[in-house]
């Protein structure tokens, strides 16, 4: 087997030193470092202590460490399902004193509009006169059950009267909940306070979104009128491919910018993980902020670029200006022996990882231990 020759370089740095001080080319050359062609398969370098110490060349052991990598993704600032609201009318009716603008504040129990009907006249009136009769239905019943006991009064006197007073007291509580629903207390409604006007108003505290509807216009049961969002909360909508969900999970580590504050990084927590995947090979990944102060700054909609923290992985690691680049290959230069003029150097083929802290976590193409000894500064000369 053929053992690869060592050969000796002459760095750019040094020529350069020569050249700065020499007056002519010829004059340098007499002072330069003579350079000796390896075999193209060779590994080794040749370095003197002179070029060791000219280029400020520095050595350094081999780290090991925990490191995460990052997978870059897209997301949006959304609200969650529970901060929308569409406001919709249980009866229908003419939609009056309505004066919403789109983006204006609301407050939770504030009026956004009414609505004017003569059925709810109707519905009211139907309430009181059940209640007024009830009282004596109630009555009626309770004479006629004393009367069956004491076997004065036939059953079926007594069976009458109990359904008539039952299905009065079912229709005086079903009449009670509808009124409910247009926010009409039925404890506290008298011939006196029957209205013709019902107030819609704000089940949360938010904002305006959207408005349906414009003053005078006639809105349907179940028509849509306005739609309001709440700030309360607010989570971070990421976008995942495929290829990288399984190595997403909740608890995860999240760090965003937004374009219209360029310069400000956020963090957020993985809350849930979509479980299915899109027509577009997607899945949603659902993040909250560490510091809920921040979604102040935050719009609804607003267009964000994310970075998620993988696990850590324990890795050999070197600082990053020891990586070389080299036709698109990376290297490593490893004090292989220690001689009498110098250092015999290797380079060792590495997959560059994740990046922490001025390290960069690399794999070699070839065993190595906490004991090997790499140049971590001025390796760029020698390749």
């Amino acid at each position: 087997m053929k053992t690869s020759q060592p050969y000796t370089i002459i760095l750019p740095g040094v020529i350069a030193l020569v050249v700065a001080m020499s007056c002519s080319k010829n004059e340098s050359s007499e002072n330069g470092i003579q350079v000796t062609e390896a075999p193209e398969d060779s590994r080794d370098i040749v370095l003197t202590e002179e070029q060791f110490r000219t280029m400020k060349m520095e050595w350094g052991p081999l780290h090991t460490g925990e490191f995460s990598e990052e997978i870059s993704v897209q997301g949006s600032i959304q609200i969650p399902v529970e901060g929308m609201r569409e406001i919709a009318a249980y009866y229908g009716g003419y939609v009056q004193d309505l004066k919403l603008l789109e983006g204006q504040a609301v407050r939770k129990g504030e009026v956004l509009f009414t609505l004017e009907n003569p059925d709810f006249i109707r519905l009211q009136q139907d309430y009181l006169e059940t209640k007024s009769q009830l009282n004596y239905l109630k009555a009626e019943f309770e004479r006629q059950r004393t009367l069956a006991s004491e076997q004065i009064s036939a059953q079926k006197n007594f069976l009458k009267a109990e359904a008539d007073y039952q299905s009065a007291l079912a229709k005086s509580e079903s009449l009670k909940k509808q009124l409910s629903l247009i926010q009409i207390n039925a404890d506290q409604l008298t011939p006196e306070t029957i209205r013709t006007k019902v107030a819609v108003s704000s089940p949360i505290s938010g904002f305006v979104e959207d408005v349906f509807v414009v003053p005078g216009q006639f809105l349907p049961a179940a028509g849509k009128a306005v739609s309001l969002l709440s700030r309360e909360h607010i989570h971070v909508e990421l976008v995942l491919f495929e290829k990288d969900a399984s190595s997403v999970h909740p608890g995860q580590k999240v760090e965003f910018t937004s374009p219209d504050r360029p310069g400000e990084i956020m963090e957020a927590k993985i809350y849930v993980v979509g479980q299915s995947i899109n027509a577009q090979r997607q899945i949603n990944v659902h993040a909250h902020l560490v510091d809920e102060k921040q979604e102040s700054k935050l719009t609804p909609g607003m267009f964000l670029q994310a970075r998620i923290q993988l696990d850590p992985q324990e890795s050999l690691a070197v600082p990053e200006e020891s990586v070389l680049e080299v036709d698109q290959d990376r290297y490593i230069l490893i004090q292989k022996a220690k001689t009498e003029s110098g250092f015999v150097l290797e380079k060792v083929k590495v997959i560059p990882g994740a990046k922490g802290k001025h390290y960069l976590a690399i794999e070699p193409e070839k065993a190595l231990d906490s004991t090997t000894v790499v140049l971590v500064k001025g390796g760029f000369n020698l390749l």
